[in-house]
């Protein structure tokens, strides 16, 4: 890989992790578990995508910049974990208390800031 297609893939994996990111925090955003679980997949494609153009001898990086970048993809990972897990949580109350709780497939943004 020359250093031109790194930086390119570098470039894309940023933009598809802040992508990723301010899915998340975007307000008033609902959830369903399909939209979380296929996010978490593609967060994963993300971070192989950005330490593959890393890995290229011919293009230098800062590891200021690949530690900025873990940071980031580890705390929008940990978000989309706990989305998740909370609708497993809800959905799993629904199903043991029907009568108790309404429509508890989606999950507002607002509760995970």
């Amino acid at each position: 890989m020359d250093a031109e297609t790194a930086k390119a893939l570098r470039g894309r994996a940023k933009a598809a992790l802040t992508r990723t990111k301010n899915f998340i925090e975007k307000d008033d955003q609902t959830f369903n578990k399909n939209d979380i679980s296929n996010k978490l997949e593609k967060l994963e494609l993300i971070y192989t995508e950005f330490d593959q153009a890393n890995g290229n001898a011919a293009l230098p990086f800062e590891s200021s910049e690949m530690e900025e970048f873990e940071a980031k993809y580890y705390e929008t990972k940990a978000k989309l974990q706990n989305i998740l897990e909370n609708l497993y949580v809800r959905t799993n109350a629904y199903n043991d208390n029907s009568d108790a709780f309404e429509n508890v497939s989606n999950v507002k943004s607002s509760n995970f800031k």
